[in-house]
């Protein structure tokens, strides 16, 4: 089993997170895995993709505000966008 860190800033979203997993009986990395696990499913299969959350982690976020802009974009070309402005 490889490990994975995730940095979540927001300390009262880990205690929501951590609550909704305890809740449900499964893990964190559960959620995490599954929600990821279908995102590749997705791209394999040429589908469109839909990088929306699944509900119940969207509904964890409310109240964080992101632009549109940001939320139509590939985890790819954000990752892209933040290290160039990095090497600015």
């Amino acid at each position: 089993m490889d490990k994975i860190t995730l940095s979540i800033h927001d300390l009262n979203l880990k205690e929501q997170i951590k609550e909704y997993a305890k809740q449900k009986g499964i893990s964190v990395s559960n959620i995490v895995e599954t929600y990821l696990k279908n995102l590749i499913k997705a791209s394999v299969m040429d589908e469109p993709t839909n990088n929306n959350l699944p509900k119940e982690l969207d509904l964890l976020l409310d109240g964080i505000e992101i632009s549109e802009n940001v939320k139509n974009k590939s985890y790819k070309t954000l990752r892209d966008e933040m290290y160039e402005t990095r090497a600015k």
